[in-house]
């Protein structure tokens, strides 16, 4: 598949979701003061990448997408978060979308970099590279996205 292909398919499930992403700009003033943890800086990760989405015209250069890569990953990431959220429908696809447009887009990591996410996870940009010090532990879990994400092992 077309990078450009997965890109409008992303932006358009996105654009279904603008009730649960108006709310998601509504959660972000109101906790603006609040101090910051790890999932508060996830969350702003990930809405910036949504901001991001939306203000990109399309992929240039276009490029090559394993499609069947693409499937697994769905298929891991609805793993997890049938795993860790339940039932949270418009959640779900929020984090699919953003998710695939970081890992097969924008070749991003999943988690903000510079932040420490937990204990066992910081990622850092050293040259064009991302490493993440949690990637060796992890990445044999299931379900585990990081066989996915574009960090190396640091």
């Amino acid at each position: 598949m077309k990078a450009s292909e997965l890109f409008f398919r992303i932006r358009r499930d996105l654009e279904d979701l603008s009730e649960y992403t108006s709310r998601i700009e509504e959660e972000r003033l109101i906790r603006a003061g609040d101090p910051p943890g790890a999932l508060a800086y996830l969350g702003d990760y990930n809405y910036t990448t949504l901001v991001e989405i939306r203000n990109r015209d399309g992929i240039s250069p276009d490029f090559e997408i394993d499609s069947a890569i693409v499937d697994e990953f769905q298929h891991e990431l609805d793993r997890y978060l049938d795993t860790y959220a339940p039932g949270a429908v418009d959640l779900k696809r929020y984090v699919l979308n953003i998710s695939l447009y970081l890992t097969f887009i924008a070749k991003k990591p999943l988690h903000p970099p510079e932040v420490p996410f937990s204990e066992d996870i910081l990622i850092v940009k050293k040259g064009k590279f991302f490493y993440c010090s949690g990637k060796r532990r992890f990445i044999g879990d299931v379900p585990s996205l990081c066989r996915y994400c574009v960090c190396r092992p640091q």
